[in-house]
């Protein structure tokens, strides 16, 4: 099967990658993951002694440290954040999941930017197009307690800020204990966890911005380079330099459509 160019999808809920995987070590997302394989079956492991299994899809949930490896193949990863989508509804840790009225993996794995713009031009929202390319149906929404979901909007619209669970609980006129008890059963991974993944996350839209690694810690509310370095790698399994390195024929698009920047 011929390959599409890398592609990278971002939104506030959702994100899609297709293209090489690099080789990750393990790695801790703070979203539900599926992995679809473009060309080569996956091998996958989880820490505690399982072994390394093939499989053509996976999906891992929030928090569950994986390997992932797909040798010098492509890979389709979509990631659907916590908090306002139920992505149990689509399965653990096992097969991907694709309603029988959905469009389906090959489709995916030969989506492009153009149609990306096709859909933001006919007025149509891409998050849900490609849930109903993935899944054959939208994911349905979850409806958090209201506090939480304000505290998750300013988690992503600033992840760079300076922000203590103590400072979150005070906002949502909790104590610490109980707003850390109700943000990990509203969102089902832990305030620290999530505020790691959202800064990591971040990373994903810098791709392009030129600016140096001290630079990006800087920008992302990391204190210096190195704990930059060792949190993202922790999260992803990945270095920053690896990720920067490997999106120079990345294309990169927001929610609206909109390219903030492809490599030449």
């Amino acid at each position: 099967m011929p390959r599409s160019s890398p592609l990278l999808y971002l939104s506030p809920e959702r994100v899609l990658y297709r293209g090489p995987l690099g080789h990750p070590q393990i790695r801790t997302l703070g979203a539900t993951a599926w992995y679809l394989s473009v060309d080569h079956a996956l091998s996958v492991a989880c820490p505690g002694g399982q072994a390394w299994r093939q499989a053509g899809a996976l999906c891992v949930p929030a928090g569950v440290p994986h390997q992932v490896d797909v040798g010098h193949g492509h890979v389709i990863c979509y990631l659907v954040e916590q908090g306002f989508s139920d992505s149990s509804v689509v399965g653990t840790l096992g097969p991907w999941a694709v309603a029988g009225n959905g469009i389906g993996w090959e489709q995916a794995t030969k989506l492009s930017a153009a149609d990306l713009r096709l859909w933001r031009d006919a007025g149509r929202q891409i998050d849900v197009e490609l849930d109903r390319l993935l899944f054959g149906h939208v994911l349905p929404s979850r409806l958090p307690d209201p506090r939480i979901a304000d505290i998750l909007l300013r988690i992503s619209t600033d992840p760079a800020r300076a922000w203590l669970a103590a400072d979150a609980a005070a906002h949502c006129g909790l104590s610490t204990s109980r707003f850390m008890h109700l943000f990990k059963s509203e969102v089902g991974v832990g305030w620290r966890a999530l505020r790691a993944w959202k800064r990591a996350r971040a990373l994903l839209a810098c791709v392009h911005t030129g600016e140096n690694l001290t630079q990006l810690a800087l920008s992302l509310g990391y204190p210096d380079g190195t704990h930059f370095s060792h949190a993202i790698r922790q999260i992803t399994g990945l270095r920053p330099s690896d990720i920067i390195s490997g999106s120079r024929h990345l294309s990169v698009w927001n929610d609206s459509g909109v390219s903030p920047g492809t490599a030449s």
